[in-house]
């Protein structure tokens, strides 16, 4: 019973080592790329690591692979990471314009800029984890995130709840960020989303619209 308990115990540890090693690889990274050019590829390499873990392969060569990803990704990724970074941008700058404004007429666009930034989320969530798994045109990505996530609202809500949850942790224990934050992250919606790849049936309504190519990476 005393060896059964500290078999558990060493399990989790090792699951917990994994976990912050991710994450100091994926601070690292992306700070090797000044911020704005490391940020994608490291958390593509990040979500490439998670995706193997979620698909059973736990004795992976973790810097190897993710050193390997991040130099695939690294010019490969920023096209559409400035395009995110973009679209953030302009959702920042649009809430400072509105919460300066009082008019009730700028009401309804509120409304409407907060769908907008729902639906920007939503993408984000399941962006990294269809790009590592799946292999598309870029624009193509685009529309099977989106398709995807209105196919499995139900997974898309448990990525909210959790992201959030996730994320108010770190905020209140803002010590763990260095080895709990965006690998914790990326692990749940990887979690989640492994979950939504194994119910989506390859010829049924995401391939009508012959936009995922069904081969992985």
């Amino acid at each position: 019973m005393e060896k059964g308990y500290i078999g558990k115990l060493y399990h989790m540890c090792e699951w917990v080592m994994r976990i912050a090693y991710l994450n100091i690889l994926w601070l690292a990274f992306t700070l090797a790329g000044f911020v704005l050019f490391g940020l994608f590829p490291s958390t593509i390499a990040m979500y490439t690591v998670t995706r193997k873990w979620v698909q059973g392969n736990t004795d992976i060569k973790l810097f190897h692979l993710f050193w390997h990803t991040y130099r695939k990704e690294l010019f490969k990724s920023q096209k559409i990471g400035l395009v995110l970074m973009a679209a953030l941008l302009l959702f920042v700058l649009d809430y400072k314009f509105y919460m300066n404004q009082t008019s009730t007429a700028l009401v309804y666009a509120k409304i409407i800029w907060f769908a907008c930034v729902v639906l920007f989320g939503t993408f984000n969530l399941y962006f990294f984890p269809v790009y590592v798994h799946y292999q598309c045109k870029p624009l193509q990505y685009i529309k099977n995130v989106f398709l995807i996530a209105v196919m499995f609202p139900l997974h898309s809500f448990l990525l909210w709840c959790g992201a959030l949850f996730i994320l108010l942790f770190i905020y209140n224990f803002q010590g763990l960020s260095l080895f709990f934050s965006g690998s914790v992250l990326a692990f749940w919606i990887t979690l989640v989303t492994h979950n939504v790849f194994s119910k989506i049936n390859v010829k049924g309504a995401v391939q009508e619209g012959r936009s995922l190519t069904i081969g992985t990476q």
